[in-house]
């Protein structure tokens, strides 16, 4: 199969990505679905549990197609950390960090004195070798981002993430005219932030309403200029 570059797939990223060839992506970035079915509340039932575990079947095929060295990076939850590290044995993929992104503002899951507002993105490496390095000259940053308020433009999306995360990680673990792909594109946050640093990229989305969303995010941005995206939320 001829990759979809700079496109957004609808469908099943399991079925799609088996047609994808061995050691075709550069970076894998994305945010897996873990409380979709309850809008993020603290209890459990069947629908959710079928979005958690998708990423069992997915992840191997996420390994199989990055290529040896390449960054796949994952937003994920304190709560159920563990599957991820499940859904990642027998592959490829090597644990190597996390970062964080702290929420300062709302009213997150509570669990005895605490209140949940960190969660962790999780980089691994495909292979037990020398990560890739894009070896640009930039500011070092702390490995906690503060997220101080909501988005300034609400995606209809329940898991919206910031831009400027995006674009650092795109930056730092990949290459101009490289591949990233995202196999949960959601609202469009990964591919808008490889566009606009000129890296081909791949979205595969479930949920057709989704699509359009990514979609029109994505054309609303070729009106702003390189800057204003960049500090964008979406």
């Amino acid at each position: 199969m001829k990759l979809p570059i700079n496109k957004i797939v609808h469908g099943d990223s399991f079925d799609i990505l088996q047609e994808f060839p061995d050691n075709s992506i550069d970076l894998v970035l994305t945010d897996p679905p873990y409380k979709v079915s309850q809008m993020y509340g603290g209890g459990t039932d069947a629908d959710n549990l079928m979005n958690v575990s998708s990423i069992l079947r997915i992840i191997p095929q996420i390994s199989r197609v990055l290529k040896e060295g390449r960054f796949a990076v994952f937003f994920y939850d304190n709560r159920i950390l563990p599957f991820l590290f499940e859904a990642v044995r027998g592959t490829e993929l090597c644990y190597k960090r996390s970062i964080y992104l702290y929420r300062r503002w709302g009213q997150a899951n509570r669990w005895m004195g605490w209140m949940q507002c960190t969660d962790p993105i999780c980089f691994f490496v495909k292979g037990h070798v020398e990560p890739f390095h894009a070896g640009i000259k930039a500011k070092v940053k702390h490995d906690c981002y503060v997220k101080r308020n909501p988005e300034a433009i609400n995606s209809n999306h329940p898991a919206q993430k910031p831009l400027n995360i995006l674009k650092d990680i795109i930056r730092w673990c990949s290459d101009e005219g490289d591949v990233v792909l995202d196999p949960y594109c959601g609202s469009g946050t990964t591919i808008i932030s490889a566009e606009v640093l000129k890296r081909k990229w791949i979205g595969i989305e479930i949920e057709n309403k989704y699509v359009k969303l990514a979609q029109r995010n994505l054309e609303k941005c070729t009106f702003n200029t390189l800057d204003s995206i960049l500090e964008m939320t979406v």
